[in-house]
């Protein structure tokens, strides 16, 4: 087994994940209206950074064939370029700036089209749904479940 870069960032997320948790562990227990305490989404995110990193530092060896890029792929934006980075840091960036004004519905759905966009994707019905599943899933989990509050912006009443 070699060590390459991914598998080198996959050890690194498993120790962020386990520093992750164990500093969550820290946190108080139980809430007033009985849903999940304040340790949960720390202690979740960490466990999972320590499974999948693992997972990748760990896994077997992978022999990546090259992929053919589509041939309308902008070659700024290939895997491994300063581009595609760049892009995200952009993207992120923005998605600050305007989550306020726009609301996290159509700051987090436009931020998703254009990651999803950026690292590949050209199909836009696979695009689109990607960021509506997603952003909908994450509205769900923390408006509905967690009940944290999200800005509106041009979508409130």
């Amino acid at each position: 087994m070699s060590w390459d870069g991914s598998r080198v960032m996959g050890a690194a997320a498993a120790v962020l994940g386990a520093a992750t948790v164990a500093l969550a562990w820290g946190l108080r227990e139980g809430t007033a209206t009985g849903g999940p305490s304040t340790r949960f989404l720390p202690m979740l995110l960490g466990g999972l950074m320590i499974l999948l990193g693992t997972m990748i530092a760990f896994g077997p060896e992978r022999d990546r064939p090259a992929r053919a890029a589509p041939p309308e792929a902008d070659e700024a934006l290939e895997a491994g370029s300063h581009g595609r980075a760049l892009m995200t840091v952009v993207a992120m960036v923005l998605y600050t700036l305007l989550l306020d004004r726009l609301g996290f519905l159509l700051a987090t759905t436009a931020l998703l089209v254009v990651l999803v966009r950026t690292y590949g994707e050209r199909r836009w019905v696979v695009v689109l749904s990607v960021a509506v599943f997603a952003t909908g899933a994450a509205y769900g989990l923390f408006a509905g479940w967690l009940k944290v509050s999200l800005p509106p912006g041009l979508l409130a009443p």
